[in-house]
């Protein structure tokens, strides 16, 4: 079977991009158009309509397609999407390729999520990645031919957009509802999984990272905070061919220093008043 990859991308029946008879692409469920330029992608569904109500101008249109939920509609008069996209790096990947393919322009997309923080900063704060690295579990480690492999690989670091950067920063540093918040700009980790990339212990498994952590500050000092998608969005952006400008916020959710954890009603305000940030910085942002 040809894995040719000259074949056109998006065309009906190509295995290798696949979309439907009407350029639907098959996980985002859209097609041309079908997502705005400007993009706010969340984890939770439940956030996403949080904000969608709280945020967006009316009329807005709603997709929800194979755990994908896309809302576009205006924000100050700006066309833009929010999107939710579930948790880990492959979600990432289909939300910034088929999201690339149906997009018309130059994008801009800004991940707006939770985080575990490496550093002494209090859960509630807000933590910006100037960029990010990837932390992969090395499979090899325990196979019985692999015995000088190290468990886990640490990837060197992509950044996001500057420009977009900066002005998130602006945004955060600025917007309603976020006055005395600490702001964190640094390196993010992002993990393959949530347990066992992440330094999490867990009695049941044997996944020989007690030390990653410590590793992974020993080789980046500037390692601010931990989670799961951001590595994909920083590295893809700047792989695209046609421009997609990047930049990733958290809430810190967790302490990883003093094993604290927020409360659900700052972090229900905090998604509100950061998500506002956010699309303040999108529209901000030149494309």
């Amino acid at each position: 079977m040809s894995n040719s990859v000259s074949s056109p991308v998006g065309k009906v029946g190509n295995a290798n991009f696949p979309v439907d008879e009407n350029g639907v692409v098959y996980h985002l469920g859209v097609a041309n158009n079908g997502l705005a330029q400007r993009v706010l992608t969340v984890g939770d569904y439940g956030r996403a309509s949080k904000l969608r109500d709280k945020l967006l101008e009316q009329p807005v249109k709603t997709t929800e397609h194979r755990g994908f939920h896309i809302h576009t509609g205006t924000y100050k008069g700006v066309r833009v999407s929010i999107v939710s996209i579930g948790m880990g790096t492959p979600m990432m990947d289909f939300l910034v390729r088929e999201g690339r393919f149906v997009a018309v322009g130059p994008m801009a997309i800004i991940r707006y999520g939770t985080c575990g923080s490496l550093r002494d900063v209090p859960v509630g704060s807000l933590a910006i990645a100037k960029d990010c690295v990837l932390i992969r579990r090395n499979p090899d480690h325990w196979h019985p031919e692999g015995k000088d492999a190290q468990p886990y690989d640490i990837s060197l670091p992509f950044a996001g957009d500057s420009a977009l950067i900066g002005n998130l920063t602006t945004a955060f540093q600025k917007g309603e509802g976020l006055e005395g918040r600490q702001v964190v700009v640094g390196t993010n980790a992002t993990g393959d999984s949530f347990y066992s990339s992440q330094g999490r212990q867990d009695a049941n498994f044997d996944d020989h990272n007690q030390d990653l952590i410590n590793k992974l500050m020993q080789r980046y000092p500037e390692a601010s905070t931990l989670e799961m998608e951001t590595f994909q969005l920083y590295h893809l952006a700047t792989r695209s061919k046609e421009p997609i400008k990047a930049a990733a916020a958290t809430i810190i959710l967790a302490n990883r220093v003093d094993n604290t954890f927020l409360d659900n009603d700052t972090k229900s305000a905090l998604e509100i008043a950061g998500g506002r940030a956010c699309l303040e910085a999108l529209i901000n942002t030149t494309l």
